[in-house]
């Protein structure tokens, strides 16, 4: 932490040299040819608590880009031990989802909807902007979730740009020149961006219609798409690589000097990335493990394990906004400098801005004890009460132990006002009955659910000032009597 351009931990560190040296004197054997200079353990006593104050703060800070980074390898190159199945394309291409997600289908992805078919794209902007088009979706809801490295996202599509057939082009932060008349820039502060794209599709009936939106999405680098050349290049084939997985080793300090040494600075992190410099994986500094002393190894690994620690602590925190249960977290995609919030968000994967969606999530019934596959449960939504959206909403149920859908026997893995079939009352309003088995009434609509404990998230697409605001609160679940 930084305070007044000046380290916190300098007080620590002074108390640390002072105990080295009194450690030192205490242990120097009496008499001997070669003593033990108090100096020698004096610095390495300095290294390693340097090296543990400001490393805990640059994991915090560089998590999200070393995680980034690591997905992007991850999901551009056929990488040994990974399922043929994982979703792989070129870099500045596209991968298409063109099934909806079930729970044979999700693959790696945590906590997926099966609402919308998905749309993921990993790209380098260091050479040249790159040109992505948008096809007319006749008012279909689709969104491009653009993030750049530190986690900031922004969105085009319809709540912010509308349906009609347009071009975008990511822009990174070397670039100086202009765009063609008609392209809209998305400025990017880092080199690299992820793109992953959301469009509705409403039941099997819509899955073809739904499809053919999705394959109008093309990237295409700047120069190309000039020369005319609009649709997304053939795929090349990928190169094969083993794992790479540097969030959890002390290459991580590596990979973050050489992201921090090729992207610019952000104003006002001079002091913050000097502290980063002090101990050698700073922008200003060419980092080399190799020659790093055994102390600053210590420190760095220690840094490592005590700020996953953290993370994993951070991730279970109560949130303060909840509502009926249900918790709304809002402070999302726009973090500033809460690097704690960040890298927070990054360990669990990645969020929309809440003007674009939120998930409020649920763990518990109206009593507060936890929510279990052999309760049945019941949602009301009385006149007036629906989830107030732009777009439309969803209810989904996923396993506690893995964030995993529940498999079910009529596959429906999300049940919202989109859906075919869905029922309500003249009036507007509806019940939702969150069990393993149909209910009897048939105004009722049916989540099924499987064995083990579990937990809900009501998705807002293009949520009301009401959700952003704190008016709104979705009803409480209720526990059915068993008979």
């Amino acid at each position: 932490m930084i305070a007044n351009g000046r380290s916190m931990i300098s007080v620590a560190w002074v108390a640390s040299l002072a105990l080295a040296v009194s450690t030192a004197r205490a242990q120097t054997p009496a008499n001997t040819e070669t003593p033990v200079d108090p100096r020698v353990l004096a610095t390495a006593q300095l290294e390693e608590a340097q090296a543990y104050h400001i490393g805990t703060l640059a994991y915090l800070y560089g998590f999200p880009i070393v995680d980034l980074l690591q997905n992007m390898y991850r999901e551009t190159r056929r990488v040994a031990g990974t399922p043929p199945s994982s979703p792989r394309a070129s870099i500045n291409q596209f991968y298409r989802f063109r099934e909806r997600v079930t729970p044979s289908t999700a693959g790696t992805l945590r906590a997926p909807n099966s609402d919308t078919l998905y749309l993921s794209g990993w790209f380098d902007l260091r050479d040249e902007p790159v040109v992505i088009h948008a096809p007319e979706t006749g008012g279909r809801y689709y969104t491009l979730a653009i993030t750049d490295f530190y986690s900031e996202v922004q969105h085009v599509g319809r709540r912010t740009t509308g349906t009609a057939a347009q071009d975008f082009a990511l822009v990174g932060p070397a670039f100086k020149g202009e765009l063609p008349a008609g392209v809209r820039m998305i400025r990017l502060p880092t080199h690299q961006a992820w793109v992953l794209g959301r469009v509705l599709v409403k039941g099997a009936s819509d899955l073809a219609a739904a499809r053919s939106v999705l394959e109008g999405f093309h990237a295409v680098p700047l120069s190309r798409w000039q020369r005319g050349e609009r649709v997304t290049p053939a795929a090349t084939e990928l190169e094969s690589v083993e794992a790479w997985q540097p969030t959890e080793t002390l290459e991580f300090f590596s990979v973050l000097n050489w992201w921090l040494r090729d992207n610019p600075r952000v104003v006002g992190e001079e002091a913050l990335l000097a502290q980063f410099d002090a101990v050698g994986f700073g922008p200003a500094r060419a980092f080399d493990l190799a020659r790093s002393s055994e102390a600053t190894r210590r420190g760095l690994q220690r840094a490592i394990d005590d700020a996953r620690a953290m993370l994993r602590a951070a991730s279970r925190r109560p949130t303060p906004d909840i509502r009926n249960g249900w918790i709304f977290p809002l402070a999302l995609g726009r973090y500033g400098h809460d690097y704690l919030m960040r890298a927070t968000v990054a360990f669990g994967g990645y969020a929309n801005l809440p003007e674009e969606t939120v998930y409020a999530a649920l763990t518990g019934d109206a009593r507060g004890q936890p929510l279990r596959g052999d309760r049945d449960y019941l949602l009301r939504f009385p006149t007036g009460a629906r989830p107030p959206v732009g777009a439309f909403w969803s209810l989904s149920a996923y396993q506690l132990k893995d964030f995993a859908l529940m498999p079910n026997a009529i596959e429906r893995y999300s049940l919202g006002d989109h859906i075919e079939g869905f029922k309500q009352a003249a009036d507007g309003a509806f019940t939702v009955r969150v069990a393993r088995e149909p209910p009897r009434d048939r105004r009722e609509n049916w989540l099924p659910v499987g064995e083990g404990p579990y937990y809900l998230i009501l998705r807002l697409y293009e949520p009301g000032p009401s959700v952003l605001d704190g008016r709104y609160a979705p009803p409480a679940l209720e526990e059915i009597p068993q008979r």
